[in-house]
């Protein structure tokens, strides 16, 4: 099948056009914005067509077929095991974290690093920080591993539930946890890691072992900042003020639609 004609049979079936850019540019290596010029030249197996569309109509993400996103000049290799890196997660870091903080010489702690993302963005805004990753899941630390090696970001990567394998006190603590509620109608990813989405009946079961333990691991003036569920917001707040019994400094993040999208917290003594 000619690869335009692929392209017809994906938009007809309502494949959204991003996904259809992915599937070309990293899974056919037939680049997207050159199909007009070259799209009648170049030909796609049809029984290949037609199960990656049957796969992509499934809801299987595009970018697991492909196996890789290239995201801010960094090559994060991804599959089932660990979350695609979502556009709140890049905003809060290269929008507001590099703008506001410098990480550099610090100790920072990436908490519940799945892909690595958060910790390997870091490390390219800030080559001098020094950063400890930490995920429950063997799996996801392997992709971690190899998305550190293949961009040459050197991180230290620990199995670890939450802080339970961790001694350490930390200037940063930066954590997307678990925190949709099992009950919600709101997130639909079949094919992403449950363990790393779910977090009990109220989404805040994570939440309550990482503010019981965060006190003791946050340096004096050091600044933790936790990613949430906008409509859990107030509740995350509240909770984290039950618990951490400290001083501190409490304010959220607002990403791009205004929904409060990670909270923050500065240990003020």
């Amino acid at each position: 099948m000619r690869a335009n004609n692929v392209f017809t049979l994906y938009y007809q079936n309502q494949i959204p056009l991003a996904d259809i850019k992915t599937i070309f540019d990293g899974y056919y290596q037939i680049p997207f914005d050159s199909l007009g010029l070259i799209g009648e030249s170049k030909t796609i197996p049809d029984k290949e067509a037609y199960r990656v569309l049957s796969l992509l109509k499934k809801g299987y993400p595009a970018v697991y077929l492909v196996g890789y996103a290239d995201i801010k000049d960094i090559r994060f290799f991804l599959n089932e095991d660990v979350l695609i890196p979502r556009m709140e997660t890049e905003e809060f870091i290269y929008e507001y974290l590099a703008n506001k903080y410098d990480l550099n010489n610090k100790k920072v702690l990436d908490l519940c690093t799945g892909s690595g993302f958060i910790a390997l963005s870091i490390k390219k805004l800030f080559p001098l920080a020094d950063i400890l990753a930490t995920d429950i899941s063997s799996k996801a630390l392997e992709v971690a591993r190899k998305n550190s090696s293949y961009n040459h970001l050197e991180i230290e990567l620990r199995k670890s539930d939450f802080f339970s394998q961790i001694n350490d006190t930390f200037d940063f603590i930066i954590s997307n946890p678990p925190y949709i509620e099992e009950t919600s109608k709101d997130v639909c990813a079949p094919f992403e890691p449950e363990i790393a989405l779910y977090s009990g009946k109220d989404g805040l079961d994570s939440y309550r072992e990482i503010f019981s333990n965060l006190d003791k691991h946050l340096n004096k003036k050091g600044v933790a900042f936790f990613e949430l569920e906008a409509t859990n917001a107030i509740k995350t707040q509240e909770l984290f003020k039950q618990i951490c019994k400290e001083e501190y400094e409490v304010s959220f993040f607002k990403d791009l639609e205004g929904k409060n999208r990670y909270l923050i917290v500065k240990k003020s003594s």
